[in-house]
């Protein structure tokens, strides 16, 4: 019997889980706590099975530890086919790669700007300075935003898994669900009027079309591309340069050759993915491990256990931006693989093109960072960079 045990305020935890999720796929691959009730699922084949067999692991009800009923069943992470394939081709089609290539001219003239604003102290702030105000400029624009616009969708998402009431606490309070909501609202109507080029106005063509997809469902997806663009690649940013601070090897083999930055985001966010788990609800009783899960309980998919199995993947916790391709979680699998993959990768480059030949061996200031508390999502609150 395993004495494996999950403290919801373990902070060892926060800036390391990695131990922890080893423990848990040698001793107990699928783990009860029961505190919370939550089932933990950490080997790469178990985790494999509960993404892609969402007759058993239904999303249907929640895909977050504590889900608002908000957005439950009207945005593609909450949702099962085939309903869920129906309104994911919709949103496809508003993130085509022409679409994807018209921001990239932005995010790369504002990653020189962020730069050149702090050319003479050669020190900043990564996620303040750096990749909020990128990336949420690049995800306003797509939008549609203007600039008052997106500094008010930076504001309302600030808390996002900000919260204060552990690890597996609620990822936002419900007022700020509601107020997301009713912001992303006002955003829909004015395009009523006049729509543009961006993500709202092509949603109200399709439907305006006959596609099958209604306000609520427009707004609450529209929210999923704001709070998706914070907890994911909004985090994984600094996971990303932590990862090449950390191994200087194979920050090196980037800057000595631009073409292996893909090389190098795919391995960081298998390595050290922004997007540690996600919730699901058991449909029916299954046997995992050995162990049975009861018709009704809650499991938790530990994306990022899987991505370190040793039983998948070999030596995983080396981290090789020449590693052969392998199969891995760091953007999901199955039917609910991020949406917005394409986009994350393709803005990511422009902006390690851009910082890499200009921060050279930049050093971090781990020593003051403060990462994110929550077991769904690894990153950083804070992290200082500095560079020659």
């Amino acid at each position: 019997m395993s004495s494996i045990g999950f403290d919801a305020r373990d902070m060892d935890f926060v800036q390391n889980p990695y131990p922890f999720y080893r423990r848990l796929r040698d001793e107990a691959p699928a783990y009860h706590h029961e505190e919370s009730g939550l089932w933990f699922i950490s080997r790469f084949t178990d985790v494999e099975r509960a993404a892609t067999d969402h007759a058993t692991f239904s999303s249907s009800r929640g895909n977050v530890v504590i889900d608002s009923p908000t957005r439950v069943g009207k945005t593609l992470g909450s949702m099962d086919p085939p309903r869920h394939d129906e309104l994911r081709r919709i949103i496809q089609r508003s993130l085509a790669p022409a679409r994807i290539e018209a921001i990239l001219p932005f995010v790369r003239e504002e990653t020189r700007a962020r730069l050149a604003a702090f050319a003479d102290n050669r020190r900043c702030d990564l996620v303040a300075d750096i990749g909020r105000p990128i990336l949420f400029g690049a995800l306003g624009r797509m939008l549609g935003l203007d600039a008052v616009g997106a500094s008010k969708a930076t504001e309302l998402t600030a808390g996002l898994f900000h919260q204060d009431d552990g690890l597996l606490g609620s990822v936002l309070q419900p007022e700020d669900f509601q107020a997301i909501f009713a912001f992303l609202g006002e955003e829909m109507s004015k395009r009523t009027v006049e729509k543009g080029d961006d993500l709202i106005s092509v949603l109200l063509e399709a439907q305006a079309n006959g596609a099958p997809l209604n306000d609520q469902e427009i707004v609450a997806n529209l929210s999923t591309v704001l709070m998706a663009g914070n907890a994911s690649i909004g985090h994984f940013f600094p996971n990303l340069m932590h990862a090449l601070w950390l191994h200087p090897d194979q920050r090196r083999l980037v800057r000595e050759d631009p073409s292996r930055i893909l090389a190098a985001i795919e391995e960081s966010v298998r390595w050290d993915t922004s997007t540690q788990s996600f919730a699901r609800h058991v449909m029916q009783d299954v046997e995992i491990a050995g162990q049975r899960i009861p018709a009704g309980s809650r499991a938790l998919v530990l994306f990022a256990s899987a991505n370190r199995d040793e039983r998948s993947i070999p030596e995983p916790d080396r981290f090789d931006i020449e590693r052969k391709r392998v199969r891995h979680f760091g953007f999901g699998l199955g039917p609910h693989v991020c949406a917005g993959t394409q986009v994350a990768r393709a803005m990511l480059r422009e902006m390690l093109q851009v910082l890499l030949p200009v921060m050279g061996d930049f050093d971090l200031d781990t020593a003051n960072a403060e990462r994110v508390k929550h077991v769904m999502v690894r990153g950083f609150i804070n992290l200082g960079v500095e560079w020659k």
